[in-house]
């Protein structure tokens, strides 16, 4: 198994994946906080690399936390993150497929674990995304879960086609 690696530049995005795939790491091989910082450190390249040489001598026992909070703020800078919450907080299904808008719900979603820290509030947020079309016909089942929401919206939005191939 080869660790992801990560070379620097303002690529939130890479950067973003970069964590997540180290993070994933750690759930299989648990690691104490100076061994997670290791690890990135050794599949730091490049440029990245540069930086963590400048950043360590600043911060000796960097704990996993503090690495991320100084890791973030030179490759996924504050600014950047803002934008992607804003995008969360006014993300529509517009002309997206259920699964489509999912997809960019999931994405965005970790921007603003507040918004989605309860099954309640997740469901709620995405349902006030839903196209109002596919929304009536599951919004008076008050389901309980995120997952039966997203379940029976794929239905509804497959209704919803069907019945539109009827009427042409």
């Amino acid at each position: 198994m080869k660790p992801p690696s990560f070379k620097g530049g303002i690529e939130p995005m890479k950067a973003e994946a970069w964590v997540l795939g180290i993070e994933k790491l750690f759930e299989v091989f648990p690691c104490t906080e100076a061994q997670k910082v290791q690890l990135d450190a050794f599949t730091l390249e490049d440029e990245a690399r540069r930086w963590w040489m400048l950043t360590r001598t600043a911060h000796q026992g960097l704990p996993w936390a503090r690495f991320l909070e100084l890791f973030y703020e030179e490759y996924f800078p504050q600014c950047m993150r803002d934008k992607k919450v804003t995008k969360f907080e006014t993300l529509r299904q517009g002309n997206r497929t259920v699964v489509e808008y999912e997809a960019q719900f999931a994405e965005l979603a970790r921007f603003a674990p507040h918004m989605v820290d309860t099954d309640y509030k997740k469901v709620r947020k995405f349902e006030g995304g839903l196209r109002t079309a596919i929304l009536d016909r599951i919004n008076v089942l008050k389901l309980p879960t995120y997952v039966d929401v997203l379940e029976r919206t794929v239905i509804a939005e497959g209704n919803i086609v069907a019945q539109s191939r009827v009427l042409e």
